[in-house]
């Protein structure tokens, strides 16, 4: 490695340390290793329930595809469908397959806890045999990063997103749905494939005389519920909302629907879902749930209060 390219190696480095999200963190490392090796294509695969859903991928040509809602059915497929993906989970290690008579691919695992969360595919017309070690610390590197964010973007108690997290996101929302960042022009965002028509919606949720819980029960009870709860709201919602512990006994959920029906609707099967679970010891317990929905019109602030006047009116 000569000098030039070692500069190139702590620079890169130093750029993915500088990272505090995870999709920040995840296009450069993409980006990072498609800049320093022989690659014809890159991609980034995670992983929820079985199944492989696009992140990030960089073609040839430098363009670069993000999938803001892996949730699409279109755009997920089960680990079983490719052989490549599951032989490196199973076997935690890179495995390789060649794909034509100049093209190979390689599957590197990513783990996290000692569980396959996600699958990097590289597509080269060289060995890369000897890059190994460099990809290798590489995803050691993005890893041990994705750790720390998770770790500070998630409730300790319930495994929701946090308080933190709500405000960084809402704004995040809010911003690209008024005016997109140049930096993202180059991207081509793969929209969910429905009617192209759905808006963002903001519900807050209060489970219901709580502090009677607490008092009744005592407080290792009280955070039995709010961890029901938080597990409800993760089977009733779909894997793109964000479900966030707001705070207490107060949780959000972000949608994306068409109509205020469709909000309406999912919502209500949530506090019907709530209201006829046996909670341990407690029994009955129902929530209130108030929404809205975030226009582009309007600073956040006064969205998130309308929610909180429709919390307290039901």
């Amino acid at each position: 490695m000569n000098v030039s390219d070692h500069d190139r190696l702590l620079e890169s480095v130093a750029r993915l340390t500088e990272k505090r999200d995870r999709e920040s963190l995840e296009l450069c490392l993409m980006q990072t290793i498609f800049e320093l090796l022989p690659v014809e294509e890159i991609a980034l695969y995670q992983i929820e329930d079985n199944q492989l859903g696009l992140l990030v991928r960089i073609n040839p040509e430098g363009h670069w595809t993000v999938s803001e809602d892996h949730t699409d059915g279109e755009l997920l497929i089960p680990i079983t469908d490719n052989a490549l993906f599951a032989d490196s989970l199973n076997r935690r290690e890179m495995r390789v397959e060649t794909i034509s008579a100049r093209v190979r691919r390689y599957a590197f695992p990513i783990l996290y806890q000692g569980q396959g969360v996600g699958v990097m595919s590289i597509q080269s017309t060289r060995d890369l045999n000897e890059e190994r070690r460099m990809i290798a610390g590489f995803l050691r590197i993005y890893q041990n990063y994705l750790s720390l964010i998770h770790e500070n973007a998630h409730d300790k108690l319930t495994g929701l997103l946090n308080r933190k997290t709500f405000d960084e996101r809402f704004i995040s929302i809010f911003l690209k749905s008024r005016s997109p960042d140049p930096a993202w022009d180059r991207l081509r965002v793969l929209e969910r494939r429905q009617d192209g028509n759905d808006r963002y919606w903001l519900a807050i949720l209060d489970i219901d005389h709580f502090k009677r819980v607490n008092d009744n029960f005592g407080h290792l009870y009280g955070d039995e519920v709010l961890l029901l709860v938080a597990n409800l709201m993760r089977r009733s919602f779909r894997r793109g909302d964000l479900l966030f512990r707001y705070g207490g006994e107060e949780f959000i959920a972000v949608l994306k629907t068409a109509m205020i029906d469709d909000t309406f609707t999912v919502l209500e099967r949530f506090r019907r879902t709530v209201e006829f679970y046996n909670f341990p010891q407690v029994g009955q317990i129902t929530v209130s749930i108030g929404f809205t929905q975030i226009a582009d019109s309007e600073i956040p602030t006064p969205i998130i209060e309308r929610a909180d006047r429709a919390l307290y009116y039901a």
